[in-house]
């Protein structure tokens, strides 16, 4: 990667600014968005992008003085891998958070608050596309053991870890005090069921990033990865069935029937990509 000033008109640096400019202007907006319904959520996703940013920062500071080159120690993970890491990071980070802030977003059409909240909202959503294109742009920086992730088949599962991930907290974030015993019981079973699809596929893609190549690619473990991505498909199918048949909203002006709706949806989105990764790993003959 080009050094010192040069770095700054470089394809990376080019990006790297975006990510940063994107990054700033949307925990400013959120900063100043006044009348938020849900101050826990802000709170989170100030902190997220505000994290992500500085760091971000600091990698592109390293960078175009020069001192990246001097943070070289040698070994499989190079400064410009690390930096990949983080920007791999950063964009689920980001994308979660970005889901997260625009489930609240409140406020009448026209008004000030939620134009500031929408424009947070929808430029949070920019900085996770921009995260992901400069990890994609990084890829060739990922260390060894991690390379796994930089191909699309390792973004696929990632998209599906983290649809899985926020199915089951939306789920349990918007809480059982709405239901009765007989709703319950198909609660308590989507619960279950995004648990253990998403729990197994969480050692299945450790498994395919740590474990050497030559298992990882071989034919049980392929084989393996599409008959779980069957199953889990239909886990989250069901679930996603399940949790919408007993979401009782008869609007979605409330934050607990906006977290329901979004549960759902993302629990059907998930099954998708669940239909997609089985698709990929099918058995060749």
């Amino acid at each position: 990667m080009e050094s010192k000033l040069k770095y700054l008109i470089s394809k990376e640096g080019v990006i790297k600014f975006l990510v940063l400019l994107f990054g700033c202007t949307t925990f400013a907006l959120i900063a100043d968005s006044n009348s938020y319904s849900y101050p826990s959520a802000k709170a989170w996703a100030f902190a997220a992008y505000i994290i992500t940013w500085s760091i971000s920062l600091l990698f592109y500071f390293f960078h175009a003085t020069g001192l990246a080159r001097q943070m070289n120690c040698g070994g499989s993970c190079t400064y410009d891998g690390f930096d990949f890491l983080w920007s791999w990071l950063s964009t689920i980070h980001v994308l979660g958070a970005s889901i997260a802030f625009s489930i609240y977003v409140t406020g009448s059409s026209g008004s000030a608050y939620y134009a500031k909240q929408a424009s947070a909202a929808a430029i949070g959503f920019m900085t996770f596309a921009l995260y992901a294109v400069e990890s994609f742009v990084l890829r060739s920086y990922a260390p060894a053991n991690a390379g796994y992730i930089a191909t699309w088949r390792g973004w696929l599962k990632t998209a599906i870890l983290v649809g899985g991930a926020a199915s089951f907290s939306l789920l349990v974030d918007s809480g059982y005090s709405w239901c009765s015993t007989s709703c319950e019981i198909g609660l308590t079973y989507a619960l279950s069921a995004y648990c253990i699809a998403w729990g197994i596929s969480v050692f299945v893609f450790l498994g395919r990033m740590f474990l050497p190549a030559s298992k990882s690619s071989a034919k049980p473990f392929t084989m393996f990865q599409f008959i779980w991505s069957v199953i889990s498909c239909l886990l989250f199918l069901s679930a996603s069935s399940c949790f919408a048949a007993y979401m009782k909203c008869s609007n979605f002006d409330s934050n607990y029937c906006r977290e329901r709706l979004a549960g759902v949806v993302v629990g059907f989105v998930t099954a998708i990509l669940y239909i997609v990764d089985a698709v990929v790993h099918r058995p060749q003959r």
